[in-house]
């Protein structure tokens, strides 16, 4: 045997090699794909022009550390080994907690530090963006019921705030004393009498009275089973709130299955080869109620991925005749093309809507509303033309500064774009992202007293348009 051990040390060798390049080129063994997001290379094709200046040689050698065989598995049995002897997780997205329970980094920090200090180092600074948005979504609250639209939030708890007794040891985090976004804006809803739900105290509440974990063990949201019972009141307080029937959820009995997105999100970041053992997980069937005389009104959710579990488990196509979903208030969802929503006209969008809610949880609350509240309050008050006109006063303001004037010129310069249009889109985004600096009326806590006259008759329009 130790006389032909190297024969077969070479032989085995070789025939492992054969095999991960058979599996390179053929892919012949099916393998379950790695979770996560990815920007994968594409395959390059060789030229003449990328054979000379090496550009070939560098992307083949990425495509191929991206695309070599048994990668998977090579990939899940190094963070299982991870995961197993040392307990520590291959992704710096995910924490693992005691008993093995899996929180998002963002949500460890929340518990042990303010999440200010990711906005800025200066309370003042937090407490006067707090009460600035607070201010833009009560304007808005009140100009919209001009138009019977009715806005709303709903305040979602991150899950180190029902489950924190599982969350690990703090080794990082030294800043408790930050403002923290929940406290603040609860306290500025009460007082300027915003519409919310506070599904925090909501939740902390029914912790230790439901049946069902609020949180599964191993996802970062809300559990599938949760949402359809918060679901289920948001209807309820959407009813109240536009003095509406709408229609019903029917919610039939609860059972076990295999997880489902995204009771398990966190724990498929992770690849291992191995689930983690974890307590069942709870569904329900639910089902829209027939009722002839509810109403299907439009509806417009703006927020944070929270929703998604609705969208996993509510017939929403039966209750709403229009819910786009603006997540994060940049992409539309649920539209014809996934549409930016700075291509949309804001205007239009508004006026065609008779709900809209927003919706964060905790650790998300620091953007509350992601900018739209901003806009929506300049389009609200002001028609196109004037607000066209401010952004032109903005840019010859902006040619009076020597300093901003020539980075704005080199950066048209380094990006090849016209300059006339970096110069209006720069003001155009200072309006949108400061109105009260610029429009006298919307300084101040008073509601606003300029209109935009054109909202009536795009209102009328859309009303006169539905079935």
């Amino acid at each position: 045997m130790r006389k032909h051990f190297h024969k077969i040390l070479f032989i085995g060798t070789i025939a492992v090699m054969v095999v991960f390049l058979v599996q390179t080129f053929t892919g012949v063994v099916r393998l379950e794909p790695l979770h996560g997001v990815t920007i994968e290379t594409e395959k390059p094709r060789l030229t003449l022009t990328n054979y000379v200046d090496g550009s070939f040689q560098s992307n083949a050698d990425k495509y191929l550390q991206e695309h070599f065989g048994f990668r998977e598995w090579l990939i899940r049995a190094y963070n299982q080994y991870l995961w197993s002897f040392f307990r520590e997780t291959s992704n710096s997205y995910v924490v693992r907690g005691k008993k093995d329970w899996l929180y998002e980094d963002v949500q460890v920090r929340d518990h042990y530090e303010s999440l200010m200090y990711q906005h800025t180092e200066d309370t003042a600074a937090m407490r006067k963006t707090f009460e600035t948005e607070a201010l833009r979504l009560w304007k808005v609250q009140q100009l919209l019921e001009e138009y019977n639209i009715h806005l709303f939030v709903i305040i979602n708890p991150g899950k180190n705030v029902i489950y924190p007794e599982y969350l690990p040891k703090n080794r990082m985090f030294f800043h408790p004393e930050g403002i923290h976004a929940y406290d603040y804006y609860k306290r500025m809803f009460d007082k300027l009498g915003i519409n919310y739900i506070d599904n925090v105290a909501v939740f902390q509440k029914a912790k230790d009275s439901v049946d069902y974990p609020l949180y599964s063990k191993t996802g970062a949201h809300w559990s599938n089973i949760a949402s359809i019972y918060v679901f289920d009141s948001i209807i309820r307080y959407m009813e109240n709130l536009g003095d509406q029937n709408l229609v019903n959820l029917d919610i039939g009995e609860k059972y076990q299955a295999k997880p489902r997105q995204p009771d398990n999100d966190l724990e498929e970041l992770l690849n291992l080869f191995f689930p983690i053992k974890t307590q069942p997980y709870w569904y329900a069937y639910v089902k829209a109620e027939e009722d002839t005389t509810a109403v299907k009104p439009y509806f417009l959710t703006i927020g944070d991925s929270y929703f998604w579990n609705f969208v996993y488990n509510i017939p929403l196509q039966d209750i709403f005749r229009y819910y786009p979903y603006w997540y994060y208030n940049y992409i539309v969802h649920f539209d014809s093309a996934n549409t930016a929503t700075s291509d949309l006209d804001l205007e239009q969008e508004l006026m065609r809507t008779d709900y809209i809610m927003l919706t964060y949880s905790t650790t998300q609350l620091y953007d509350l509303g992601s900018k739209f509240l901003s806009r929506a309050l300049l389009h609200l008050c002001y028609d196109k033309a004037a607000i066209e006109s401010a952004a032109h006063c903005l840019v010859s303001s902006i040619r009076s500064n020597p300093k901003l004037y020539a980075k704005i010129l080199e950066y048209a310069k380094e990006s090849q774009k016209n300059l006339e249009e970096v110069l209006y889109g720069d003001a155009v985004y200072l309006l949108l992202e400061n109105p009260e600096e610029y429009f006298e009326d919307l300084k101040g806590n008073h509601l606003p007293v300029s209109r935009n006259k054109d909202l009536v008759s795009i209102r009328k329009k859309w009303s006169a348009n539905r079935p």
